[in-house]
């Protein structure tokens, strides 16, 4: 098995922003739900709250199979 990837001219930003990018989005779908879909101002908040909060909901749905 060859766990070698080519990621071409990516610099590590980019690979860290596909990384982070869908665990901020569950982050502020959990925020959502919470806030029972009102708007909801996010700039008070650290700069990896959302990411932490994603990291939470795939904990919590790996946790449950």
């Amino acid at each position: 098995m060859n766990d070698n990837i080519d990621l071409g001219n990516m610099t590590s930003k980019e690979i860290g922003n596909l990384m982070t990018k869908p665990l901020v989005e569950r982050g502020k779908e959990l925020v959502n739900t919470v806030n029972n879909n009102q708007e909801a101002d996010y700039g008070d908040l650290p700069s990896r709250a959302l990411a932490t909060l994603g990291k939470q909901v795939v904990d919590n749905q790996i946790n449950q199979y």
